[in-house]
This record gives structure tokens, C-alpha cells and sequence, in this order.
């Protein structure tokens, strides 16, 4: 993985098992294994009470055992008592980078190492092949498979609205898809930009080998000789505690709503409707029947690939998806309302224009006009491993 803007962007060097990066160079790793998730985390809580509300938010928003994985809070430069995001990876993975990566300036997610500037988002190569590596302005990015890395930006571009960025800076080989999703956003897309800068935004602070719990015991040992000035504070301290209180009250109430919130998407996504007595327990089992399912997946479809086809035509025939989900029995099957049934003939030509099968499933009127379920699948779907000789 090597993308130049300027020559102000330093060596970039994919990490794997051959790489030797140099004392100045930076490793990637693959952004798609680091995760840069956005909370909504109060204004008045900072320090440890900050990162445990964190942890609680990790569990029950995004069904993440906190304790199961690596976690550092990511900010600007003078944000560091305000975050309102984690960078999240499996602590087995971290382990290996940092067993690996110990002769490199630092080891960052790719997208971490591409140049930006503030109103500029960034794309260029992964740090593994077949994959891109986003970044949107200085604090936030991804990455991705190719194939999917046009449907998450199409979505951050959405999400944006009016603060989306003013150009796109493509590094790298011609991206048709990603341009095309760009031009359907008004956003231009250049080459080259001289104000975009690589690690100019404090990226080498959050060193993946750096481990956060050992730099809080550090400070620990540093500041003992203070405890007893710090108990005499605490007595002051406790006056003004008592104005927590309502932030805490705040804080239950976020949480039950959150709770609520969980219950109802597992009821939705994972029991099928069944009551929730178990979250851990019962999203658990639907994951292992789901990888029992996947057993073999080289043999069959990448439901990935077949959707990123499939959303560039629903967007064109301004469908609007509701949800997408996948099956080894019942393959991807898509849930989107259109205006009328005249609009979901349409889509259906159109899915077949661009080399689908597509399969109406059910059809129901709503107050917005009419909501499809379709089954999809390339005209020349490989056959399930259990038919093959």
C-alpha cells in the first residue's frame, strides 16, 4: 500500500506477515479490522467516568464485549477531554501488530494514514488487496472491500447533507464506482490537492501499540505522592457532586432508552420476533446458527459484492431500502418502498438490466406508497457446495 498526494505524505507500509517497516515508516493495518465508532456521550462527564459510559454505550448500542476487544478514544488535537469516538479492534489482532510493528514510527488503520484537510474527504488503496481505505476530514474514516467501500461513502455523504466535503482527493488507480457515487453527491473529485497533509491531525497518538491502560497506570504512579492533598480536594469535591446528580439521572435515562432500543432490533434482527430475556445469550446462538450457515462460504455468494451491485440501481430508481439481509437458504433479499407498483415493475426491469435475477416476493401498500420484498441473485449463481461433485 503506497499513495502519494504530496511530498509531505510519509512511507506507508501494509503490515503482514513479510513487512519490515523502517524506524520512519508508518504500518496499516486493515481499516475494516479497526472500527471508528461514534457515541453520544454527555458534555460534563471526562476521565475514567467518560470511558465507562463508553464501554456501557459499546455493549448495548453495538452488542460489542468491551472487555473481549482493544478500545482507545479518538479525538482532534484539544479534544482529548470531550471524544465522542473509539477506535475499536480485536485485542488478539492489536497483540499481532504490535508483535509485528515494533520497528515502525507507528501502526495506524490505513485510512488514518491518507492525506486531508479540513472539507476534504480522501480514498485510495487498503492496506490489503481488493480493499480501499476512506477518510472523511480529519475525524472519522473507514475501510472496506472494494465493492462496499461506494455504498458506506454513497451513506456518509447522505449523512452529511450541507457539511459534506467540498472535493474528493482519489488516490491511486481510477475508481469508477467511487467516482460515480461523488458525481451523484455534486461532489468534484481530484488527484492532487497541495493542502492535504498525512498525520497532520495527531493520527500518531493513537499508536495501535500504545496500550491505554498502561498509560494510566503510569499516571497513577506519578501522581501518588499527591494522594493526601487529593482526599483533603475530595471533601470539596463532594459539595460539588451533588450536582451530578442530575447528570446522572440523565444518564439512566439514556441508558433505559438504549436498553429499549437493543431489545427491539434483536426482537427484529436476531429472535424473530420472540421475547428478548437474554440479549447476550440469544444474539449469541442466532451468530453461531448464522456461522454454522456460513460454513463454506468460499462455495457461494459474496452477499457484499451482489448488494453493492444491486444499491447502485435502487438509488438510481430512487428506492427507498428499508433493510437488506442474507441467508444461505434464502440468499439476499432486499426490503424497499418505492411511490407505486408501476415504480416496483420498474425496479425490477432495472435489476435486471444490470445482469440480476431478481425474484418479487411480496408486495403490500403503505401510506408512502408501496414496500417490495426482493430476492436477488446473478444470472449465473454458483451452486450451493452441497451440490457439487
Amino acid at each position: 500500500m503506497t499513495a502519494k498526494a504530496n511530498s509531505k505524505t510519509p512511507k506507508v507500509v501494509a503490515l503482514n506477515a513479510s513487512a519490515r517497516p523502517g524506524a520512519r515508516d508508518i504500518a496499516a493495518v486493515p481499516g475494516a479490522d479497526v472500527a471508528l465508532l461514534a457515541l453520544e456521550l454527555p458534555a460534563g462527564l471526562r476521565g475514567q467516568n467518560r470511558e465507562d459510559v463508553a464501554r456501557r454505550q459499546l455493549r448495548d448500542t453495538f452488542g460489542i464485549d468491551p472487555d473481549t476487544v482493544d478500545l482507545r478514544p479518538f479525538h482532534g488535537p484539544g479534544q482529548a477531554s470531550s471524544w465522542q469516538r473509539l477506535l475499536v479492534a480485536d485485542a488478539g489482532l492489536v497483540e499481532g501488530w504490535r508483535s509485528r510493528g515494533a520497528g515502525a514510527r507507528a501502526v495506524l488503520p490505513d485510512y488514518l494514514t491518507l492525506p486531508t484537510a479540513p472539507g476534504l474527504w480522501t480514498v485510495g488503496p487498503g492496506a490489503t488487496a481488493g480493499t480501499l481505505a476512506v477518510r472523511l476530514g480529519p475525524e472519522d474514516g473507514f475501510g472496506a472491500q472494494a465493492a462496499l467501500a461506494p455504498v458506506l461513502l454513497a451513506r456518509a455523504l447522505d449523512a452529511a447533507k450541507g457539511d459534506g466535503p467540498q472535493a474528493l482527493l482519489r488516490l491511486g488507480e481510477a475508481l469508477p464506482e467511487v467516482e460515480a457515487v461523488a458525481a451523484e453527491h455534486g461532489v468534484k473529485v481530484i488527484t492532487q490537492d497541495p493542502d492535504a497533509q498525512a498525520l497532520a491531525a495527531g493520527e500518531l497518538a493513537f499508536d495501535l501499540r500504545r496500550d491505554p491502560q498502561l498509560a494510566r497506570a503510569r499516571l497513577a504512579g506519578r501522581v501518588l505522592p499527591w494522594r493526601w492533598p487529593v482526599l483533603l480536594g475530595l471533601v470539596a469535591v463532594g459539595v460539588w457532586a451533588a450536582a451530578q446528580i442530575v447528570v446522572t439521572e440523565r444518564i439512566a435515562e439514556e441508558t433505559r432508552t438504549l436498553r429499549a432500543q437493543t431489545t427491539a432490533l434483536v426482537q427484529q434482527d436476531f429472535t424473530g420476533g420472540a421475547p428478548v430475556l437474554d440479549v447476550r445469550v440469544q444474539v449469541s446462538q442466532a451468530l453461531s446458527a448464522a456461522q454454522g450457515q456460513a460454513a463454506g462460504w468460499e462455495a457461494r455468494l459474496d452477499p457484499l459484492a451482489l448488494f453493492g451491485q444491486a444499491a447502485v440501481v435502487l438509488a438510481q430508481a430512487g428506492a427507498r431500502t428499508q433493510a437488506a439481509r442474507y441467508s444461505a437458504a434464502e440468499g439476499l433479499q432486499v426490503v424497499t418502498d418505492l411511490d407505486d407498483f408501476a415504480a416496483v415493475e420498474g425496479l425490477v426491469a432495472q435489476l435486471k438490466e444490470a445482469d440480476l435475477e431478481v425474484e418479487l416476493t411480496e408486495t403490500a401498500t403503505r401510506d408512502s406508497g408501496v414496500r417490495a420484498t426482493l430476492a436477488l441473485a446473478p444470472l449465473s449463481a454458483p451452486a450451493p457446495a452441497e451440490d457439487r461433485p
